[in-house]
């Protein structure tokens, strides 16, 4: 971006330029089918040279605020054309000045003039309209009264043609005042409706927006009141999930004390045992008994314990005499605790008293 001394310029682009711009593109919208047809150009009362009168535009009635035009003959006018780049209002009316200077045959300061432009594919076509203001005034003394040469405007217009070229200093001032006066209401209007119709588009966007800041503000207050609730609630799933865990634990770590009693009440007081080896739900015990083998077939036999097996083979101590053992079993706890005492398998087959 460059910037010089009393002029913005943005990416080759005069920001000062931007309201002349708006400008002429709200003039060439204006002559859009549509905005033409919406907008109709005041009404005028044309005479043409031969005497004759017409309306203007062709079809329009006359009002209260008609005004008056005179068509100029063709002799009394010279034309040209000029060929111009696209330019903003002002910087056309400068170029079509510095143009009209160099082709006038008349002294600029008694030269009337008007112009018209048209879009081309290369820029705009300028035709120009140039008249001597003293041949001009004759004809309008010679044709108008004198008390209406204030209101009368000047047209130049060839028979068939649809839009005239208005000479500049006449009596054109006062309809072109009313034609902007009544853009700015149209515009003023427009703006209002535009306003208006946004406004109506927002209205339920705004309503929703309320709701959801209403429905907020009582979530926040029923969650302040909840506040208590949540809180036990938490600290009763902190309280679960650690009861669980203790619950896992001691599932998956039985307690001793309970298996070595239940071997107390299995095992015949002959037998001796000299380890006890917990791994979670399996076992592995050692010891001296008169007969190994019947102590492994009677401990996988009882209710709670299963894959009962000798990791070593059974040998004789060598002290004791005794058979030396080592076993392997799978027990569950809860079946383990739920016998009673006292099913000694050998006590069972001693006589009774």
């Amino acid at each position: 971006m460059a910037r010089t001394h009393g002029n913005l310029m943005l990416f080759g682009f005069d920001l000062a330029q931007a309201p002349a711009f708006l400008r002429q593109g709200w003039r060439e919208a204006l002559q859009w089918p549509l905005f033409a047809r919406l907008l109709p150009p005041e009404p005028v009362r044309v005479r043409h040279p031969d005497g004759s009168k017409a309306m203007w535009p062709p079809g329009a009635k006359p009002g209260a605020r008609t005004a008056n035009a005179l068509v100029l003959p063709e002799g009394l006018l010279l034309r040209r054309t000029l060929p111009m780049p696209s330019l903003v209002a002002a910087a056309q009316q400068e170029a079509i000045e510095l143009a009209l200077a160099g082709a006038t045959p008349f002294p600029t300061e008694k030269t009337v003039w008007g112009w018209r432009s048209a879009p081309t594919a290369s820029g705009t076509e300028v035709e120009l309209v140039m008249a001597s203001r003293d041949h001009v005034n004759d004809f309008l003394s010679r044709t108008v009264n004198r008390q209406y040469l204030s209101e009368i405007e000047v047209w130049a217009m060839r028979p068939g043609e649809e839009a005239p070229i208005v000479l500049q200093g006449y009596g054109e001032g006062r309809r072109l005042v009313r034609t902007r006066r009544r853009y700015r209401e149209i515009a003023i209007f427009a703006a209002v409706a535009v306003v208006l119709f946004l406004a109506l588009l927002a209205s339920p966007v705004l309503r929703k927006q309320w709701d959801v800041s209403d429905l907020d503000a009582r979530l926040d207050a029923v969650s302040r009141e909840a506040a208590p609730a949540m809180a036990d609630r938490d600290a009763l799933v902190e309280a679960r999930t650690r009861m669980k865990t203790v619950t896992e634990y001691v599932d998956g770590h039985p307690d001793p004390l309970v298996l070595l009693g239940r071997l107390s009440a299995l095992l015949p007081d002959s037998v001796y045992l000299t380890r006890l080896e917990l791994h979670g739900h399996s076992a592995t015990i050692a010891g001296l008994a008169d007969n190994a083998a019947s102590v492994m077939e009677n401990l996988a036999a009882q209710p709670g314990f299963s894959e009962a097996r000798a990791p070593a083979a059974i040998t004789r101590d060598p002290v004791s005499g005794r058979e030396s053992f080592s076993i392997d079993f799978q027990f569950h706890l809860d079946d383990v605790t739920g016998l009673a005492r006292g099913t000694n398998p050998e006590a069972a087959n001693e006589p009774g008293p």
